[in-house]
């Protein structure tokens, strides 16, 4: 659940009048906490938190793993130079945008059409529909095999290191909901 206020639109006076008391104290207290957060930081308030709430941070996470493990196995095989800096750049690269296409499009994709559909007829296209897609999908995934064959572990790395983070600065991102609305009510008392 995000409370956070939209600087965007404005509901009006009474647009919290249906809530109850704990819920509005608690929409206040999550208000003040971004209004003290972003004055506190400025203009990288935005930035940091589009970077967060956006998934950037993972795709950033997942392009330095993939550099990270192109140097390493680019080293490791003593190639020269140019190979390091073409496994380095490819990898990054790779790493960063498969998870961009494919969890990203392609499962945000299926949500919306899947959403639209009710009844068994459409469900079982869809579901065909995506079964019959693994086909050119495997071959998709051959050419990126070919282009940057380390991207797989870039891969692996990049999401360590991105969950890694999370852990670190117990991040939201890890907890549940009513995880989060349990330590927000704890707080507030």
């Amino acid at each position: 659940m995000h409370f956070m206020p939209s600087r965007r639109r404005t509901h009006g006076p009474n647009a919290l009048a249906g809530l109850p008391d704990a819920e509005r104290e608690l929409i206040a207290r999550l208000a003040a906490a971004e209004d003290a957060a972003a004055a506190s930081l400025g203009a990288l308030h935005g930035i940091r938190a589009t970077l967060l709430e956006s998934g950037v941070l993972l795709y950033l996470h997942t392009a330095a793993g993939g550099a990270a493990w192109g140097l390493f196995e680019s080293v490791r095989a003593g190639q020269p130079r140019a190979a390091l800096v073409q496994n380095v750049a490819r990898t990054a690269l790779v790493t960063c945008f498969v998870p961009i296409l494919m969890v990203g499009g392609v499962v945000t994709g299926y949500n919306r059409i899947n959403k639209r559909t009710d009844s068994v007829e459409e469900k079982f296209m869809i579901y065909f529909g995506g079964c019959v897609a693994l086909y050119p999908a495997s071959r998709f995934f051959a050419m990126v095999e070919a282009f940057a064959p380390l991207w797989l572990g870039g891969h692996i790395v990049g999401f360590g290191s991105f969950f890694t983070w999370t852990l670190y600065t117990e991040s939201d991102l890890l907890k549940s909901d009513s995880a989060l609305l349990k330590g927000d009510a704890a707080q507030g008392k």
